[in-house]
């Protein structure tokens, strides 16, 4: 089939922390093509969800090396009869961890490499650490939910460059922090990925779990805004605002902080501030075995009832081992 084809007349190059949909836009934008255009040149019948043949068609229009996009392009299969997702190397098992319709940019980077890092694609960062900003996710001009089919990374489907609005609002240190974090983590970057957690004090279960892990995990615990408040299982997999996110994040980290505070001795009080249903389900399908051992650590430490599939084996004495309390520990500063 690739060889019915030729690869596009003009060579863009790939940038290494950019995502793949970045630069596929890019690249039908140098080309004098639309997105849509060059995906249906590539014979792929969506851009949010591709097969391996539609990558590597990609690939070699592209004339990127298709390890390096397949990567950086999402992915769905079933495993076990459950979806599975796949972006960045990593496995994700929560649609909601990812950002599939709408793109979300920090519009320094933009004017500074013309590319939209692949981070930006991570639900749970709601903010840029370089450039210490809330990231966009709609045009200041039209009001729009930004789309990938808009004709350049730095451009508007309504044709206004993307700028910062005067009036945004400031991320916390603390989500500042987070977002290293979680820049170090789907990276594989250890050292940066310690030197953010160091900075604000994160609890240390964040090095032990996956990205999708960290996703759920802090979804979890932030996404009640109130004690008792009722969650259906469509608005748990609705992809929140930057800054709605960040408050989610936020009020995640304080629960944290209220689980491991020896002086609250009400977890049923606790119990009222967390989505459970999302731990439940995490504890028994998550991707990686940490993100299930600390989703049902954390259920324990609720007091919780624990379904028969994921209720850990008895063990003498009702308390937690040292082992365990350290996931929840802060890094070392």
């Amino acid at each position: 089939m690739l060889n019915e084809f030729q690869p596009l007349p003009v060579v863009v190059p790939a940038r290494e922390d950019e995502s793949g949909l970045s630069f596929l836009l890019r690249c039908s934008y140098a080309n004098g093509v639309t997105l849509p255009e060059l995906a249906n040149h590539a014979g792929a019948r969506s851009i949010r969800w591709m097969t391996n043949r539609d990558m590597e068609a990609f690939a070699f229009l592209t004339g990127v090396s298709p390890e390096w996009l397949i990567t950086r392009l999402k992915n769905r299969r079933h495993v076990d009869r459950r979806r599975r997702y796949s972006y960045l190397g990593w496995d994700w098992g929560s649609v909601a961890s990812l950002r599939i319709k709408h793109a979300q940019v920090c519009p320094e980077c933009l004017l500074e490499c013309l590319s939209c890092k692949a981070e930006w694609e991570v639900t749970v960062a709601p903010a840029c650490p370089i450039h210490r900003t809330m990231l966009m996710d709609r045009c200041p001009h039209c009001g729009t939910a930004l789309s990938w089919l808009r004709p350049a990374v730095e451009i508007c489907s309504c044709g206004r460059y993307l700028r910062r609005s005067a009036a945004s609002a400031k991320p916390s240190a603390r989500i500042l922090a987070w977002c290293g974090a979680m820049r170090g983590l789907l990276g594989r970057d250890g050292a940066m990925l310690l030197t953010s957690m160091r900075t604000s004090a994160l609890p240390s279960w964040v090095s032990h779990v996956s990205p999708d892990g960290a996703s759920r995990l802090i979804h979890a615990l932030g996404a009640l805004s109130r004690p008792g408040e009722r969650m259906s299982s469509a608005q748990a997999v609705e992809i929140p605002s930057p800054g709605e996110m960040a408050e989610i994040v936020e009020r995640g980290l304080d629960r944290t902080n209220m689980m491991l505070d020896q002086a609250v001795g009400r977890p049923q009080t606790l119990r009222l501030l967390v989505y459970e249903p999302g731990l439940q389900r995490l504890a028994k399908q998550g991707v990686e075995a940490a993100d299930q051992k600390v989703a049902l650590q954390l259920l324990q430490m609720l007091g919780g009832e624990l379904s028969d599939s994921i209720r850990p084996a008895r063990r003498r004495g009702g308390r937690p081992s040292k082992g365990q309390l350290e996931l929840f520990d802060y890094a070392e500063i």
